[in-house]
């Protein structure tokens, strides 16, 4: 009995021994499955953007900036090809001759070309091989040379004034979204904190509900405040988000990547004057300079139509060969000097002149417009930045007279003395003149972005 007992007792030991092998492999199975899920249900890490990075990536980034870089480096190039004309110039020829005629056809054919490369001998033969090097270097020009260089001299200069405007353009694009963004997600902390003001007023209508000092209509008030602020907080949210990536599409961010934005969301101050900004500008911003290096390039372009009223000059060393052999062995050495001047080719040169004229008093007046415009413009900006300024005072007091008139409507209401109409009126005010207030902080800053474009303050 006992043996058998045992034995039972081992039998019933063995069974559990392999259900609980069982259990414990579904046990690691079931808890493996539950931490791959805990793991992916983690908040995955959330990088902030600062202002600084965000230009300094801007900047990085930027496919404007590197194309108009390209734009740089091509018209450095055509400058540094224009060193040619001041050079000498090498040239070889080689010929090989046969006449197809009888003996003295050919004889004739060859003296004809020895003449031509100074020779007096004539050859009686059918065959003959030339070889002639010249070097050439101009003495004048009339100052085309010059002209032609300084004219991509200029085009180089307008190019690189073109590429500061460009990243004028990018960083004042990278700070606007930067602030639209941020001054959203104040706006949806604000509206959180609003929600649970009327989390917090619901919650006192509902209790003195219960304790039976207030309506049924009031508790129905506050719970609509209280859901009308929620939905408020999830359009907030979805605002800021499609703020947010637009940020990161400009800075070329992933829109997986769980990015946010992050830096001091307060008044910006400045304390120049409209007056200096504009002298400034029109001396260093890029479009008036760009303009002015395009006088410089259509001067030059008057100059070179101008030097084709004068001669050219040119010395050449030519050293002439000309044999029946493979390799010539008669040698003439020549120094030449040509003087060329066309005494009539039309009226062109006249007028492609008065042209290039023409063209130079249309630039200076396109000059005196885009000073102007940059005038007008640095005007507007500072009165838009003073107003933005103005409104961001003024919203701050209406938020102090917001809070201090629901606190009194609070504790009114609290005490039985106030109306639920009242408390949910100032309430909404409150609301309102806080989200106002970060709108007129966001709009201070954007307001300075663009006078600090338009003014160029933070160029290079």
């Amino acid at each position: 009995m006992g043996f058998q007992g045992c034995g039972k007792s081992g039998r019933t030991d063995k069974n559990h021994g392999g259900r609980d092998a069982a259990g414990w492999a579904s046990f690691l199975a079931a808890g493996s499955v539950w931490f791959l899920l805990a793991v992916t249900a983690l908040p995955l890490p959330v990088f902030s953007i600062t202002l600084e990075e965000a230009v300094k990536r801007a900047f990085e980034v930027s496919f404007t900036v590197k194309q108009q870089k390209e734009v740089v480096k091509k018209y450095r190039y055509s400058y540094t090809s224009t060193i040619d004309p001041y050079l000498p110039r090498a040239d070889i020829q080689s010929s090989f001759i046969r006449s197809l005629n009888n003996q003295t056809s050919a004889g004739q054919s060859v003296t004809n070309v020895a003449a031509a490369g100074g020779f007096t001998n004539t050859f009686g033969a059918t065959e003959l091989f030339t070889f002639t090097g010249t070097i050439t270097y101009r003495l004048f020009d009339g100052g085309e040379r010059y002209a032609r260089r300084h004219q991509a001299y200029s085009l180089l200069g307008r190019e690189e004034e073109v590429l500061k405007g460009v990243r004028v353009d990018v960083l004042y694009n990278a700070k606007t979204a930067f602030y639209t963004a941020l001054g959203n997600k104040s706006i949806v902390e604000s509206r959180r904190d609003a929600y649970r003001t009327a989390e917090k007023v619901y919650a006192l209508t509902k209790g003195r509900y219960d304790a039976g000092v207030a309506k049924k209509s009031e508790v129905l008030q506050a719970e609509v405040r209280r859901t009308t602020a929620r939905i408020d907080v999830l359009d907030g949210v979805k605002r800021y988000e499609k703020t947010l990536e637009e940020l990161k599409s400009l800075l070329l961010y992933d829109p997986m990547d769980a990015r946010d934005v992050e830096g001091p969301f307060e008044e910006p101050t400045y304390g120049g004057d409209f007056k200096t900004l504009v002298e400034k500008a029109i001396a260093v911003r890029p479009d008036v300079t760009a303009q002015m290096k395009e006088i410089d390039r259509l001067e030059m372009v008057y100059k070179e139509r101008v030097s084709n009223w004068f001669p050219r000059i040119d010395a050449q060393l030519q050293q002439t060969r000309a044999d029946t052999g493979f390799f010539p062995d008669g040698r003439q050495d020549a120094f030449v000097i040509n003087f060329n001047y066309a005494l009539f080719d039309g009226v062109g040169r006249y007028y492609n002149m008065k042209g290039a004229a023409s063209d130079i008093a249309a630039a200076r007046y396109r000059l005196g417009e885009i000073k102007r415009n940059v005038g007008l413009d640095i005007v507007r900006a500072f009165k838009d930045y003073e107003l933005s300024r103005q409104n961001v005072r003024l919203y701050r007091e209406l938020v102090r007279e917001a809070t201090s008139n629901f606190d009194q409507a609070f504790g009114e209401y609290r005490v039985g003395k106030g109306d639920i109409l009242a408390l949910l009126q100032s309430e909404r005010e409150l609301a309102g003149a806080r989200e106002n207030y970060i709108s007129a902080i966001s709009r201070a800053n954007t307001s300075l972005a663009f006078l600090e474009r338009v003014a160029y303050i933070d160029g290079e």
